[in-house]
């Protein structure tokens, strides 16, 4: 017989499982918007921006939740701050 903690723990790992594979998704979607070498920067832009659409349709949220600025969320203006631009790599 399987106790209440053990099952649990099972759902908890399902659902942290199916999380992750979600944000996977979103994120292989976005990387590929983001290299496809057939678009323009316009293009990338306007596909990620298509993509985070896509999001906000399926979850119901118009609006995501920011964090403060210490939080991990706020790497990007953080970034931009202190080269006055994103950092991009090159190496692909």
């Amino acid at each position: 017989m399987v106790s209440t903690s053990n099952f649990v723990d099972v759902v908890a790992r399902e659902m942290a499982s199916g999380v992750e594979t979600a944000v996977e998704c979103w994120m292989a979607q976005i990387d590929e918007a983001l290299t496809d070498l057939h678009l323009t920067s316009l293009g990338r832009l306007n596909a990620v921006t298509q993509i985070l659409a896509n999001y906000k349709r399926l979850t119901g949220k118009e609006h995501l939740q920011r964090r403060t600025r210490s939080g991990q969320c706020s790497m990007v203006s953080e970034a931009v701050r202190s080269t006055g631009n994103w950092p991009l790599t090159t190496d692909h």
